[in-house]
């Protein structure tokens, strides 16, 4: 599979000959641009498989037999060549390509795609120039902003984003001159849309394609914006002296039709719209596949059985990019966007980071998310949409962290809904750290404190248009927020937005570091079907001084009364308030955070009854009464996203 880890230059055998790429940083080596945000996509570790296999390389001839001493050039040729039971081997380097695979492999002899052991493929479809030969593909441009550069040829399509090829860090899709030349960096109420303006805003490294020349116009100053830190870009400012990645193609993948195909450790990037586009696909595979989203990482529509395991999906945020730099002065974008006619998809041990939104899956009938690390949208997280009559999701075990709104759904408010029984979306056994807050807007002002950097999370489940939630069945799951939720509603939210849906909340632990919460179910409405018992509710800060009764007021009211017509103990009966005694509740984003429980921690033993059919990996290890929060007593902390063990060089 694909490994990460952090390497030097590595000198790969590809084809013909050798040819060396960046594959990412040495731990001393110094960056040209920025260091990277992530781990970088190393070599496969893979062993070559004994059954038939086919060979491209970038130095290859589509004239070839395919042979591994004579390969073809092009994915999209050499997957036309491809029969059930074969394997396809690209050679290392980058193939400059919107490649389209249609094959048709079967259930018993699955064709599968894949960089050879040892080598590296990387899938481009952005402009050569810019990565091959930069010192010739950009001139001054003394017209334009300070440090302004423009290509030397003239492109049809593409130009405005990419990353750097050295780190493959983001930049700025640049939608105007005015905002590409702009030395303002501060917020501005007239930049509250996308329209050119006289003060413009510079958000840091980025570059646009002039419409009426074809020139790709290029800025990399130094972001000057105070309390940034080092978050700020203090790298090259001159693109002549470093490999861009500069986007090109609308698409870097198309797989359409195309049934009983593996892909793996590849490297998908360079695109303008949609890195990975997959329409009436069946019983599709990735394992070890990166993509870097310059908008949308990942489009489907009408398809059956499609799972990505050990993947990773790269989002176009910047450490000095803000919410309100894509949504006001670029573009927004999802990194997984699924369509009509999807049914049965898995996100196993992946990583998504870094975009403005994560994903949104409203029409799949059939959703797994597991053991992922989904961490840093400064907008939107899971979008499993609005109320369906049945289709269940599954979202459990995963590490969920810096995101504006991780639990949301867009729309219009429906009409009441029937819902098969048990349909709805589990969300079960995950860490969602929500301490560090997300960068939304740039100051008005200057502020050398950087603040800014830290707007806080206080909704876990949000909408957009007052939809009808899906039926959201949330237990067993460890919640960390940094303040108090929005008006404290119970259960950092899970309290509100119930209207016509099943709403239950049991087993959890809600820790916040700042006030005490209040516990506010005045969002719940009489007739909603709400049911909430057994949480565990603490506050780092102002825990250990509080020494009232956090539920008295609730459990003495007409509410709790009238909530036992839904829930017969009433809701809150069996809740608790003390410190859960975390192993070890480490700074935010450390990876020294462990949820697992302490010996005498009041989250053991403290739980209610979940019924059977509600789905839950731990059950068997939780013993006794049910324990509190993601972690039974004595159950290790298990890995999120994509796995990072070392691998050889070749």
């Amino acid at each position: 599979m694909m490994r990460y880890r952090s390497c030097s230059l590595l000198t790969l055998l590809v084809g013909f000959g050798l040819t060396t790429i960046p594959l990412g940083p040495a731990v001393s080596a110094e960056f040209t641009s920025h260091p990277p945000l992530r781990s970088l996509p190393t070599i496969s570790s893979r062993p070559l498989v004994k059954g038939p296999t086919r060979f491209v390389a970038p130095a290859g001839d589509d004239r070839h037999d395919g042979t591994e001493a004579a390969p073809w050039k092009t994915l999209t040729h050499a997957a036309r060549q491809l029969k059930p039971g074969d394997t396809l081997y690209l050679r290392g380097g980058t193939y400059y390509e919107t490649a389209r695979i249609t094959v048709a492999g079967t259930a018993d002899q699955p064709i599968t795609i894949a960089s050879y052991p040892g080598e590296l493929a990387v899938l481009d479809a952005g402009h050569r120039d810019f990565y091959e030969s930069p010192a010739q593909a950009w001139e001054p441009f003394p017209a334009g902003g300070a440090d302004e550069y423009r290509s030397t040829k003239s492109y049809p399509s593409g130009g405005s984003g990419g990353n750097f090829g050295d780190s493959l860090v983001p930049f700025h899709r640049y939608m105007t001159f005015g905002d590409l030349r702009a030395t303002n960096e501060l917020y501005r109420e007239e930049l509250n849309n996308r329209a050119d303006g006289p003060v413009g805003m510079y958000a840091g490294p980025g570059a646009r394609r002039d419409p009426d020349t074809g020139r790709i116009h290029i800025r990399l100053s130094h972001t000057q914006l105070d309390g940034l830190g080092k978050h700020a870009y203090r790298g090259e400012t001159d693109p002549r002296k470093l490999p861009l990645v500069i986007v090109g193609a609308d698409f870097g993948l198309v797989i359409e039709g195309a049934k009983h195909v593996k892909m793996q450790d590849l490297v998908i990037r360079g695109t303008k719209d949609v890195s990975l586009r997959i329409s009436h696909g069946e019983q599709l595979e990735f394992d070890g596949v990166t993509l870097y989203a310059n908008s949308l990482g990942l489009r489907t529509d009408n398809t059956h059985g499609l799972r990505f395991h050990n993947s990773a999906f790269r989002g176009h945020t910047a450490p000095w990019h803000s919410r309100f730099h894509h949504k006001n002065r670029a573009g927004a974008g999802y990194l997984v966007l699924t369509g009509p006619g999807d049914a049965d998809f898995e996100f196993s041990h992946c990583d998504l980071t870094d975009h403005h939104d994560c994903m949104t899956f409203r029409s799949v009938d059939g959703m797994s998310i597991h053991h992922c690390l989904i961490e840093n949208f400064n907008d939107d997280g899971i979008e499993p949409g609005p109320k369906k009559e049945r289709g269940r999701t599954v979202v459990y075990q995963n590490r969920i962290a810096q995101i504006l709104g991780p639990f949301t759904a867009h729309g219009n408010r429906t009409e009441p809904m029937a819902t098969e029984p048990g349909s709805g979306v589990y969300v079960y056994r995950n860490v969602v750290d929500l301490r560090q807050g997300i960068y939304k807007t740039p100051p008005a002002s200057p502020d050398p404190s950087g603040s800014f950097l830290n707007e806080p999370t206080t909704i876990v489940a949000s909408d957009h248009g007052s939809p009808t939630l899906p039926n959201y069945y949330v237990y067993h799951n460890t919640f960390l927020m940094a303040d108090g939720p929005f008006r404290n509603y119970y259960g950092f939210t899970w309290g509100a937005h119930t209207h016509d849906t099943v709403r239950r909340v049991f087993n959890n632990i809600f820790v916040q570091v700042n006030g005490v919460p209040a516990l506010n179910y005045t969002a719940i409405a009489p007739a909603d079907d709400f049911q909430a018992d057994g949480n565990l509710f603490w506050a780092v800060k102002h825990g250990p001084e509080f020494s009232g009764d956090l539920f008295r007021a609730f459990r003495s009211s007409p509410q709790y009364v009238a909530s036992q017509r839904h829930y017969a103990p009433g809701w809150s009966t069996h809740d608790r308030w003390g410190d859960p005694k975390f192993v070890a509740l480490a700074e935010p984003g450390s990876a020294t955070l462990n949820v697992g429980l302490q010996p005498d921690s009041p989250a053991i033993d403290a739980g209610v009854p979940i019924p059977s059919e509600w789905p839950d990996v731990l059950r068997e290890q939780d013993r006794g009464q049910p324990d509190l929060g993601a972690l039974p007593r004595g159950v290790e902390l298990w890995h999120f996203g994509v796995s990072r063990p070392s691998v050889s060089k070749p």
